[in-house]
């Protein structure tokens, strides 16, 4: 019965295929073939131009940061190999002395607070003769790589990096401070040990540098105390550091759970903007929600072994799950959308794809967004 349902399933998308296109769905090894010499950066250059209009038509203006578009830097894991598939491939031994290999990828997100996190830049992670794989060092070192893809495909796009605890070392800082980006990035407990040291110190000098604001619904009290500080040096750096403790209290049942968030930052920084700061790092969680676990969890597919030999076929499958998600994305959330999925059982699938498509079409001046709250 399943394997009679799923070839129901097929054959019904081989159908709509049909209905949509006006052409028979090709066999799998068409496309297969054709990525194996497609060179990775066409479908790369085709994501870019697809983030680039949406940027000139201002169609996420709004969703801006302090004049910044919010881009989250995070690596995760695509697939994982018994044995090495491709050359290069990142690989750890276990201490019973078995190898796995991987294949990582480096991902820079257009991130929003109404929730859409699009992929604007990729960088596969390699072993480059490594001997084994180290994620702080082989994420380093990804980051040189794709910060300078990111420079040429939006050579003037206002910047705002928001990174994990990996991310605060002297290299990341330069790379910001020479391409004129703000970064807000999480500082874990015993790193930069000096910065540290000089937090502890200014914290004791300046007490009175706080901020609380309360926020209450009909089940819970959340009470947020910010610390900020400014003017902190590493090295030849200046930086400014805010500090939140979350209370979220239960009103029936009392109960209290408790949450610290640390970040460092080169805005400016004070009693006010350090909320908005704060806000916007904790932001960083969505290329893991709406990023990474949608495409793994929620259809896509992402860790689905899409090329078994060739490693150019994988990234230019992957190009093409991220180009999709990007649309889905921006459909779901326009104003259109909602509207025909209220009717949905009024039209034909074929009538849908064309409204949803022409809904997609990026030469517009504005496409309506529905769900898209003002930044805080």
């Amino acid at each position: 019965m399943l394997f009679r349902s799923r070839l129901d399933k097929e054959e019904l998308f081989s159908q709509n295929y049909e209905k949509v296109f006006d052409m028979r769905l090709p066999h799998l090894d068409t496309p297969d073939d054709f990525f194996r010499i497609l060179p990775e950066d066409e479908l790369e250059n085709v994501k870019a131009g697809m983030i680039s209009r949406l940027i000139r038509n201002k169609v996420i203006e709004h969703e801006k940061f302090r004049g910044y578009y919010v881009v989250a830097i995070d690596a995760t894991g695509v697939i994982n190999y018994g044995e090495t598939p491709h050359k290069d491939c990142s690989y750890k031994t276990s201490k019973n002395g078995k190898i796995t290999y991987y294949r990582n990828v480096l991902e820079a997100k257009l991130i929003t607070p109404s929730g859409l996190s699009m992929s604007i830049a990729t960088e596969w992670i390699t072993n480059e003769g490594k001997e084994q794989y180290q994620k702080q060092d082989c994420e380093r070192e990804a980051f040189k790589h794709i910060e300078k893809k990111i420079k040429r495909l939006y050579p003037r796009l206002p910047i705002l990096i928001l990174a994990d605890g990996l991310y605060p070392w002297e290299g990341f800082f330069d790379i910001c401070e020479k391409n004129q980006w703000k970064y807000i990035v999480v500082l874990k407990d015993g790193n930069l040990k000096t910065l540290q040291e000089d937090i502890l110190l200014e914290k004791r000098i300046t007490p009175k540098q706080d901020v609380e604001i309360k926020q209450a619904d009909k089940d819970k009290m959340t009470t947020l105390n910010y610390h900020w500080l400014e003017d902190l040096t590493y090295r030849k750096h200046k930086i400014n550091y805010v500090e939140t403790k979350e209370t979220v209290r239960n009103i029936k049942t009392k109960d209290e759970k408790k949450q610290r968030f640390v970040h460092i930052t080169n805005l400016s920084i004070n009693s006010e903007l350090c909320v908005g700061i704060s806000f916007t790092g904790r932001l960083r969680q969505k290329i893991e929600n709406e990023g990474f676990n949608i495409q793994k969890n929620h259809g896509y597919a992402l860790q689905h072994q899409f090329s078994r030999v060739s490693f150019l076929a994988l990234k230019n499958y992957y190009q093409c799950l991220q180009i999709s998600h990007i649309i889905n994305q921006l459909v779901e959330a326009s104003k259109e959308f909602d509207t025909l999925l209220k009717k949905v059982k009024e039209y034909s699938v074929k009538y849908l794809w064309v409204r949803d498509r022409k809904s997609t079409r990026l030469n517009s001046s504005h496409i309506p967004l529905s769900r898209m709250p003002s930044s805080a």
